[in-house]
């Protein structure tokens, strides 16, 4: 498996990503389906586009911070 950053991908991109994986995006933040925003569980934070990650395996959007990726990994175990 391949890792790519996300922080040099476009917005244009990012929120294709996004859509594959039935998200959608408005303006700056990350939506769910449903046009809330989705806040980043470990930090309850609204996700930035421009400051998203997207762990291996997952679909789950979170902030690109360390806390919330040690949350991540400590929840769901090692990811790469």
């Amino acid at each position: 498996m391949e890792l790519l950053s996300l922080k040099n991908f476009s917005i244009s991109a990012k929120v294709a990503l996004l859509e594959e994986l039935g998200y959608r995006c408005e303006g700056r933040f990350v939506l769910s389906n449903d046009g809330t925003k989705v806040f980043d569980k470990y930090i309850n934070q609204p996700v930035l586009v421009d400051n998203m990650v997207i762990l291996p395996g997952s679909t789950i959007v979170l902030d690109d911070n360390p806390l919330s990726i040690a949350s991540y990994i400590e929840e769901y175990g090692e990811v790469l």
